[in-house]
């Protein structure tokens, strides 16, 4: 079965490829600039307020920007394979794409970097730009330069963030949140539309309770993994064996975001939801659609959790 829940893998590549096939930029942009920050970067009416002007920002490539070098997605972490984007969309989180100068093309680097070029942010936050890759993003940096930071440049607790993020942990914690929103919102899930082998149409259809209980208690099904017993914990401890110190917000973040998968969990196990029967007009036909008892104020807790966990992230900058 298809979600509509974000997933990645398709777009990863490999550093070697990247290596051998990106072209030859890295020049500085020269003249003045507005000195950009991924937690401003999160603020769509500070953006449109410096739209137009030639922004300087500190980060990493993805390993997974395009082979060609065409553009970057720049990221406030190293070593990071897949953009971050918001559960169960494809809205970049904590990730911003940047295009080189006309005729030019990125070379990939693990180094840290410093990117200078024209902000460009959409008219619209409801209509944002689209990729070739179907990512969304409200803002992008074009006519970019970048050059290579260096060691005096960087902030003195690099050392301990580079620890936590190369470690895996944060795409860890973004496939958390994917499990927790979906404890929290599965019935707006999906089953897409498919051919089947004999060449004929499978409608889809919106998740069953049954889906969801499936969806979670089957091994190795799609969400399976959030459900297993110890698993926030396990999380929370390879947090603290970085650092028993620097991150107590965010083991404090992954205890909330527990104590709301659990209530979830405990909501669909004991039927507190309804279940109406619509004409469904994505897939043309009646179904039986369901509504969660607490839906809005289970997704309004997950989205402020979320939040939480991405206003701490941007707040890393080198």
């Amino acid at each position: 079965m298809k979600t509509k829940t974000f997933r990645c893998g398709a777009l990863l590549l490999t550093v070697c490829l990247a290596a051998l096939l990106l072209g030859a930029c890295g020049r500085d942009s020269g003249g003045e600039a507005v000195p950009l920050s991924f937690k401003q970067a999160a603020g769509y009416d500070y953006l449109k307020s410096i739209n137009g002007k030639t922004v300087a920002i500190n980060g990493y490539m993805a390993t997974s920007s395009p082979a060609d070098g065409s553009f970057i997605f720049l990221m406030n972490m190293p070593f990071q394979s897949c953009p971050f984007c918001v559960p169960n969309t494809t809205q970049l989180a904590n990730t911003m794409e940047v295009y080189p100068r006309k005729g030019e093309t990125f070379t990939y680097t693990v180094q840290a970097i410093r990117v200078t070029g024209r902000l460009v942010v959409a008219k619209d936050a409801s209509n944002p730009f689209t990729d070739l890759y179907g990512y969304r993003f409200s803002f992008k940096i074009e006519d970019a330069t970048y050059r290579i930071l260096k060691d005096e440049d960087l902030s003195a607790e690099l050392k301990l963030w580079q620890d936590l993020s190369s470690s895996g942990i944060i795409n860890e914690l973004y496939d958390m949140y994917n499990y927790v929103n979906f404890v929290c919102k599965w019935p707006t899930y999906k089953v897409n539309s498919y051919t089947d082998k004999d060449g004929k149409t499978v409608t889809g259809y919106y998740l069953y309770a049954a889906d969801a209980v499936r969806y979670l208690e089957k091994d190795g099904a799609q969400f399976n993994y959030g459900y297993k017993e110890g698993y926030f914990e396990n999380l929370q401890k390879r947090i603290l064996k970085i650092s028993d110190t620097a991150f107590s917000a965010l083991v404090d973040n992954i205890s909330s975001a527990k104590q709301l998968a659990d209530e979830a969990v405990a909501a669909l196990k004991n039927g507190e939801y309804t279940m109406e029967k619509k004409y469904v007009e994505e897939f043309g036909q009646e179904d039986y659609i369901y509504t969660l008892n607490r839906g809005a104020e289970l997704a309004e807790r997950m989205d402020a959790l979320y939040n939480f966990f991405s206003d701490w992230l941007a707040g890393w900058e080198l």
